[in-house]
């Protein structure tokens, strides 16, 4: 193979895709270099660290039930830190991944979800994660399944006409 059919193979773009944001403007999503990479996984394994370090120490406390888990961890959990990956992903300040409406976030998340392999680069990065600092995180399937629980579906009692009328009338009695 020559140098030009060579030159033809290699992958030269360096955007995913681009998302237009609320003003109009055009923001690129760049492709996600060894170098992001690196600083992903600096970030997890200082600021993250200590994020699931305190979420571990919330989810096994028996004090709380399961919401007001949830909702202790996310409050422990600054905004900055939630957007510093955006940050590190689309080479732009903290302050301007902040400043991101959630439907221009949700546009770059699509455009990553289109075009990465999530699950092979955070199983990259948790094994560079691990090299790196010697810390372990949960596979991509336990992160999901802690996320998003899996919650019993009850059926949905449906009241005949009948008992819709007896159980008005019970709580016009106990009102009245």
């Amino acid at each position: 193979m020559g140098v030009e059919a060579k030159l033809k193979t290699l992958d030269v773009e360096k955007n995913l895709g681009v998302v237009t944001l609320s003003d109009g403007a055009q923001l690129p999503v760049p492709k996600l270099s060894m170098l992001k990479i690196i600083k992903i996984v600096k970030f997890l394994g200082v600021d993250g660290a200590k994020i699931y370090s305190q979420a571990r120490e919330v989810l096994i406390d028996d004090s709380y039930d399961q919401i007001e888990k949830y909702a202790v961890i996310l409050e422990s959990i600054q905004e900055a830190q939630v957007m510093r990956i955006f940050s590190i992903i689309l080479d732009i300040e903290d302050d301007e991944a902040l400043a991101l409406d959630i439907n221009e976030s949700l546009d770059v998340l699509l455009v990553l979800g289109e075009n990465l392999d999530f699950e092979k680069t955070f199983t990259q990065v948790r094994q560079l994660m691990k090299k790196l600092f010697n810390k372990e995180l949960p596979d991509f399937k336990e992160l999901i399944d802690r996320a998003f629980p899996e919650v019993p579906m009850e059926p949905v009692k449906e009241d005949t006409p009948q008992e819709a009328t007896e159980e008005k009338q019970e709580k016009e009695e106990a009102t009245a």
